[in-house]
C-alpha cells in the first residue's frame, strides 16, 4: 500500500488519457517514441513528456535496442505490475495499491503446480483447470464481497473516531492533547494525518 500523496500522484498520472492509451499500448508490446506517436496521432516531443512521467513514476521503462544499421533506438516496455483499488463510501474516500508477490507455497499453489504438469490428455488437462480456475475464482469473490463489508465497517469506525477527536480538540484542548498522548500510538496514519491537517 503507498502513502495518500504518492498514491495522489500515480491518480493524478493516471487521469491523463494520452497516458493510459500509452499504457495499454505497452501491454500489447514494446514500442519506439516514433510507433507510439503514429498510433496516438500525438507529436513526438508531447509522447515523450508522456513517457518521462510514466518512467519517472515507476510504471514503464525505456531501454536502449542497437541496430545493424542506423543509430541505437530507445524502446519502452511496462516495469511493473499492480492493481489499484479505490473506496469511495459516504464516511471516506482511500485507495490503495497492490503489487503481485511470490505466491506463497499454499495448498492451492500446490494444485495448481500438480495440474499444470500432470501428463494426462490435454482435453482432461483443460477440464481440469478450468474447474480449478473456477473454484478459485468463487472463492476469491467471496474474499472480495468480505473485504468490502469489513472495509465498510472500519470506515465507520475511523470516521467516528476522528469526529470524536475533531470536537473534543474545538471543546477542550488540554483533554485532545491528553488523548492525542495516550492513544497517538494505535491511531491510524490517516487520522493523525486528517486532523493535523484540520
Amino acid at each position: 500500500m503507498e502513502s495518500n500523496k504518492g498514491m495522489g500522484k500515480l491518480l493524478d498520472i493516471l487521469g491523463n488519457e494520452t497516458r493510459r492509451r500509452i499504457l495499454i499500448l505497452l501491454t500489447r508490446r514494446p514500442y519506439f517514441v516514433s510507433e507510439l506517436s503514429q498510433e496516438l496521432g500525438v507529436g513526438q516531443k508531447a509522447v515523450l513528456e508522456h513517457l518521462r512521467i510514466l518512467e519517472s513514476a515507476g510504471l514503464i521503462e525505456g531501454r536502449i535496442e542497437k541496430i545493424p544499421r542506423g543509430r541505437p533506438r530507445k524502446y519502452y516496455t511496462i516495469k511493473r505490475g499492480f492493481r489499484m483499488e479505490v473506496l469511495l463510501t459516504p464516511y471516506s474516500f482511500g485507495t490503495e495499491m497492490y503489487e503481485p508477490k511470490r505466491p506463497r507455497e499454499t495448498r492451492e499453489y500446490a494444485q495448481a503446480k500438480a495440474i499444470i504438469k500432470s501428463t494426462g490428455p490435454v482435453e482432461t488437462k483443460i477440464d481440469e483447470l478450468l474447474t480449478f480456475l473456477n473454484e478459485i475464482q468463487e472463492r476469491i469473490d467471496e474474499i472480495i464481497r468480505t473485504k468490502q463489508e469489513l472495509e465498510e465497517v472500519r470506515l465507520l469506525t475511523e470516521t467516528y473516531i476522528e469526529n470524536l477527536l475533531r470536537r473534543i480538540s474545538q471543546e477542550n484542548e488540554r483533554e485532545f492533547d491528553r488523548l492525542m498522548k495516550e492513544f497517538s500510538s494505535r491511531l491510524p496514519r490517516k487520522i493523525i494525518e486528517d486532523i493535523t491537517d484540520f
